[in-house]
């Protein structure tokens, strides 16, 4: 019961926000009473702790499923991402901007979780792209995963992008397109075009 709590409520403060969304509302959508809900966790605080173990384990503690599968590096991180996309279902940073103003230590927490992911996401990225030839050889390793983690914040914790004019998957999936340019050869931009149209047909 309380791994199914976890995981709907992480949907719902995804959808509506960590602060938005309460413990009512919470046990009204589940069907429980609020009792119940706090006998399994104690407090909200407690709750939010327990959904950031959820999504670290699904997808920040999971990096090598993001670049392994069947298809070249390029497509596999492209088709995974879209899995994020569904489990997630965020659609704006108003819930990350919550989670950073109510509840700062499982912000921080988060920070230092996603920024270790970033820096093995990358060494794994590069691996794989490396053997598949597509990848530019002469890459600045240690920079570009500064790089990389400082422009993904940018995205998703910040409001550097107004959402009326860059729609916040939209943005996502603009800025991983650009993390592969700067680093694919000529054989690697062939398949990045390649997996951009099917990402567009779809």
């Amino acid at each position: 019961m309380k791994k199914d709590i976890t995981q709907k409520a992480l949907f719902y403060f995804m959808q509506y926000g960590f602060k938005s969304f309460t413990m009512d509302d919470l046990a009204n959508n589940l069907g429980i009473s609020k009792k119940s809900l706090y006998e399994q966790f104690s407090s909200k605080s407690e709750l939010v702790e327990a959904t950031l173990d959820y999504a670290l384990e699904m997808s920040c503690h999971q990096v090598d499923k993001f670049v392994l599968g069947e298809g070249s590096v390029i497509e596999n991180v492209f088709r995974n991402q879209k899995e994020v996309q569904n489990l997630f279902n965020l659609i704006s940073t108003k819930p990350i901007w919550e989670l950073k103003k109510y509840f700062p230590k499982t912000y921080e927490r988060m920070e230092i979780e996603f920024t270790k992911s970033d820096a093995l996401f990358i060494d794994k990225l590069l691996e794989k792209g490396w053997q598949e030839g597509l990848f530019r050889k002469n890459i600045n390793v240690s920079f570009y995963k500064v790089f990389y983690s400082s422009v993904q914040r940018l995205r998703t914790f910040s409001d550097t992008f107004d959402e009326r004019e860059f729609p916040f998957w939209d943005t996502i999936y603009t800025l991983m397109e650009y993390f592969f340019r700067i680093i694919v050869n000529e054989k690697g931009l062939q398949e990045l075009e390649n997996v951009l149209k099917k990402v567009k047909s779809q």
